[in-house]
């Protein structure tokens, strides 16, 4: 009897690894979860603005995910920790800078799309110290988004799926996966494959960021800056979630196939526009070898 299904150069198959890690996830979430749950105390749960919750939530996850990620990828794949792609090693936080200015750029050219087209409209501005107050609350919990999110889709999803069939179905199949986790989010369903359609082309910039910097550091920037320029900032929804006091208060009047209606943003045309323009920077700056120093951590089937 062949064995072939099961292993793959003396180690389980990559895509079997990457079936265990989502419940080793789930166990790990519980776990501490659980954890955070006793230290914030259900009291905390029953105030009108739960950040503690919220801060709480995120760092469960981020903990939960990173680091199942870890322990398999040391235990189970027998690789480099750091080819999951958070090296903090030769350039990354300049890739991590970069990837703040690409998100926060691409955020700007959608508000630049729907004022052009008019279907936004400016009604009012925070105050100065409302808005600090606001990006310093929000600007943790993103981050951690930012960081679990990538790890996730982008780092020992990817890697392992690549290893097992080439990039480019990883690249597909991560990004079908990452749009589908968005399926519980409010609003996904006003339009729906729009919606799907537009974090579909996010996981694909995100994967492409992720082959050509050859680090997770550029792409966690970007998904950190999208979110907080999308809706602290600008005042869109953030995949459905709706923000107040922001930076920016605007009415948004067109139609839904453009701006993505109450999902916001990645529902509509003007997101796919920030990310095609986007993607042709990011591009241009990799055939220029704007990447070429930086430390590259990378295994072996990564390399062809």
């Amino acid at each position: 009897m062949s064995w072939g299904w099961l292993f793959k150069d003396g180690r389980l198959r990559p895509v079997l690894r990457a079936a265990i890690y989502t419940p080793a996830v789930l166990c790990a979430l519980i776990f501490l979860g659980a954890i955070a749950y006793a230290f914030i105390g259900p009291s905390a749960l029953m105030t009108p603005t739960p950040y503690p919750a919220v801060l709480g939530f995120a760092i469960a996850v981020g903990g939960a995910i990173i680091g199942a990620a870890i322990v398999q990828r040391i235990y189970l794949d027998r690789r480099s920790v750091a080819s999951l792609g958070f090296a903090f090693r030769r350039g990354w936080l300049w890739l991590f800078g970069l990837g703040i200015a690409f998100g926060a750029g691409m955020q700007a050219t959608v508000f630049g799309v729907e004022r052009l087209t008019g279907v936004s409209h400016v009604v009012g501005f925070g105050t100065a110290a409302g808005d600090v107050r606001n990006l310093a609350i929000y600007g943790a919990p993103f981050l951690l988004v930012g960081l679990y999110e990538e790890m996730f889709a982008r780092g020992y999803l990817l890697q392992n799926l690549w290893e097992e069939w080439g990039f480019a179905p990883a690249m597909l199949i991560t990004s079908v996966i990452f749009a589908t986790l968005h399926l519980h989010n409010p609003n996904v369903g006003a339009n729906l494959w729009f919606a799907l359609a537009g974090l579909f082309a996010f996981g694909i910039w995100s994967c492409a960021s992720v082959r050509w910097t050859k680090s997770l550091w550029l792409a966690a920037g970007v998904h950190t800056a999208w979110n907080i320029f999308e809706g602290p900032v600008f005042g869109f929804p953030v995949s459905g979630l709706l923000f107040t006091n922001t930076v920016i208060a605007q009415r948004i009047a067109g139609p839904a196939w453009l701006t993505g209606g109450p999902f916001g943003p990645e529902a509509g045309i003007s997101s796919v526009v920030s990310l095609a323009l986007g993607g042709i920077v990011l591009y241009i700056c990799y055939r220029r070898g704007a990447f070429a120093q930086v430390f590259d951590p990378r295994e072996a089937y990564e390399r062809t």
